[in-house]
């Protein structure tokens, strides 16, 4: 799309970009056109040749679940609106979990045809988790909960594992999606099924922070991710938002769950 931007662009005296280049860009399908600079977008020129004015208020998500991507991409320079700010899903409720299958010898598997990743003790888990979740809380105010995982095989083996569990008529505020076709989307709750588990510490497409940013950055008032702490942790950003985890109390095994 570049190349079509830059007719109107050279017609106008000022032009205005809006984005987050700290997010999932474009999909370059053209390995040529990339090493040519289409890997940079647009906007990323831009901000390479003037820093830009940061719109630093958010409305979305309780602060706790901001804070980290905060952190990690904006300079910690993120504020959360008062409207939002300390929104939680119940009173006292951690805004964030992680638990942890470290240990649990969860081990990653490989689609025969597609070559996708899944993890179905992972996915256990996090229907096990749900369905206590759901216990808790009123669920007639809860307006939307979000399932995501990096991996489309993933994504087949979690529609499964929580069909028969939702209570009735629940079926239309979930929606279970890759994190890729969840940009620009928002949840009350959102669920993160990192998949990856091996000896290896290979991580695959969570390498790709932007993709993280995107996913964690979804949750409005509850966000609960699930992964081997083991595996990840090879990963300096993840080795941060494990210390993170562990600075606001929120860390969980998944032997609670077993």
């Amino acid at each position: 799309m570049e190349p079509y931007c830059w007719i109107p662009i050279s017609l106008a005296d000022k032009v205005v970009f809006s984005g987050d280049h700290k997010q999932l860009p474009p999909t370059i399908k053209s390995q040529e056109a990339a090493k040519k600079g289409l890997q940079n977008t647009l906007f990323e020129k831009a901000i390479a040749m003037n820093s830009g004015t940061l719109l630093n208020t958010q409305y979305r998500m309780n602060e706790v679940i901001m804070s980290f991507s905060s952190r990690m991409f904006y300079d910690n320079l993120l504020i959360a609106d008062a409207s939002v700010a300390h929104e939680t899903v119940f009173p006292n409720d951690n805004p964030i979990e992680f638990i942890d299958t470290a240990g649990c010898a969860f081990y990653e598997s490989t689609e025969s045809e597609t070559k996708s990743l899944f993890n179905k003790d992972e996915a256990n888990i996090l229907s096990k988790h749900l369905d206590l979740y759901l216990q808790q809380i009123d669920i007639e105010k809860i307006n939307s909960i979000a399932v995501i995982s990096p991996y489309k095989a993933q994504i087949e083996i979690l529609k499964q594992s929580i069909s028969g569990i939702l209570p009735s008529n629940f079926d239309k505020k979930i929606s279970v999606n890759t994190i890729d076709s969840f940009q620009g989307q928002e949840r009350d709750i959102v669920y993160i099924s990192l998949v990856r588990s091996n000896d290896k510490n290979e991580i695959g497409f969570l390498n790709d922070l932007r993709r993280m940013n995107v996913a964690m950055t979804r949750a409005k008032r509850k966000l609960i991710i699930i992964g081997d702490s083991a595996t990840i942790s090879s990963n300096g950003f993840y080795n941060s938002f494990l210390d993170y985890i562990n600075e606001i109390n929120a860390y969980r095994s998944a032997y609670e769950f077993m």
